[in-house]
């Protein structure tokens, strides 16, 4: 299970986009209609990646939207003329492999520095600097580095025929996004990663709608991305990664008639706060949900608020949800935590639990309060009051328990 939630955490959005465009292709009829409005993609796609970048704070987006446009203007441009002047297309094609990676990891590195400040006119100016340097550079070495390039190339299977300098730039521009991807979670790093891979296959497409309409996928792939973080900043806890209240409240909505709901407390939480500081207070809330990720029995977890999560059964009864949560508390009540450097908050539990002789060893427990909807609990937020006021009298049973 946990395979395929991060199979699918390393596919979405970006990767699902392109694997279902590249399959839409293999149908004739579609793919001639997705050319067909291909015309029209590169100036929607434009003005959109303006606005959110612009009502979103989201430069980077606009940027990595912007490199990719400019490249397919210039491989129109340029780039199919082959024969009139085969030299400058050959040129062209070799300089998108390589300053498209380029720029794109670039871009992963930046911080925002809004559109229209000094920090963001300065990077259009690089962006569009670059095409000139590349012009000037072709009229003094434009032959020779061809001929370089092209003495360098590689053959590789369903790819075709690329210059190991390009293959070296596309591979560790693809590695780095994808760690920075797993050490930070962003998703617009995740999209650089889809959007390069989507480029480098326009540049190696032979037909030029296809190649157009790559580059529009790619910057779609951006965009879609840049949605799907926006999302998740509104109903993601940013600390534990877990879905916030607002996520919670949809969720009721979506409720039948038949589900049990759990309230979760660290247990002394306070005390960790004031004895060790709120940096390991945040590392304790980070593990704990972890591990109320993992609960079984399909429970659903978010962040209620401060030290408090909810758990909902949808289709429980209490009997069904009741093993699952035992065996939570006692994965907690196991695992205890290191206390180490408070400057590891927001690693992974994985690695807070990691070796280091020096680190110290604390208990650390839940309590957990449950309730089903029944015919005197008829709404979500009566469930939730039941299970709160069961919560209570777990702590008032000694903590490390689960009460009904």
């Amino acid at each position: 299970m946990y395979f395929w939630q991060g199979l699918f955490l390393y596919l979405a959005p970006g990767g699902l986009l392109l694997a279902a465009a590249l399959a839409s292709l293999q149908h004739d009829g579609l793919a001639q209609w997705l050319f067909g409005i291909t015309w029209l993609l590169p100036p929607a796609l434009g003005l959109v990646a303006v606005f959110l970048g612009w009502r979103f704070n989201r430069s980077r987006l606009l940027f990595g939207v912007l490199v990719v446009l400019l490249a397919d203007l210039l491989l129109r441009r340029y780039g199919g003329v082959a024969q009139i002047d085969q030299l400058l297309a050959r040129y062209v094609f070799h300089m998108g492999l390589l300053a498209l990676p380029l720029n794109l990891l670039l871009f992963s590195f930046w911080r925002e520095r809004g559109i229209v400040t000094g920090q963001g006119l300065r990077r259009f100016a690089f962006i569009l600097f670059q095409p000139l340097l590349l012009a000037a550079l072709f009229g003094v070495r434009g032959p020779l580095i061809v001929r370089q390039l092209e003495g360098m190339t590689v053959h590789l299977p369903l790819v075709g025929s690329l210059p190991a300098p390009a293959l070296v730039v596309c591979a560790l521009a693809g590695l780095v996004l994808l760690v920075r991807f797993r050490r930070n979670s962003d998703l617009l790093e995740h999209g650089f990663f889809w959007a390069m891979l989507c480029s480098l296959l326009a540049l190696l497409a032979a037909n030029p709608a296809r190649q157009a309409f790559l580059f529009s996928l790619a910057g779609l792939i951006l965009i879609v991305s840049a949605i799907e973080a926006a999302h998740r900043m509104a109903f993601r806890d940013e600390l534990t990664t877990l879905p916030a209240r607002r996520a919670l409240n949809e969720a009721l909505l979506k409720l039948g008639n038949t589900y049990t709901v759990a309230m979760v407390d660290i247990d002394f939480f306070k005390k960790f706060n004031d004895r060790y500081g709120h940096d390991v207070g945040d590392q304790v809330l980070a593990m704990v949900a972890t591990l109320l990720g993992r609960v079984g029995g399909g429970g659903r977890p978010f962040r209620y608020g401060g030290e408090e999560f909810t758990i909902l059964f949808p289709g429980k009864e209490l009997k069904e949800a009741q093993p699952h949560l035992e065996a939570l508390r006692e994965a907690v009540a196991e695992a205890g935590f290191k206390v180490r450097s408070a400057g590891r908050a927001g690693k992974s539990s994985d690695n807070r639990q990691k070796g280091g002789g020096s680190a110290k060893k604390v208990s650390l427990t839940i309590s957990i309060g449950m309730a089903q909807r029944d015919t005197t609990r008829k709404t979500p937020q009566a469930v939730i009051k039941a299970a709160d006021q069961a919560l209570y009298r777990a702590k008032e049973g000694g903590r490390n328990r689960v009460a009904d």
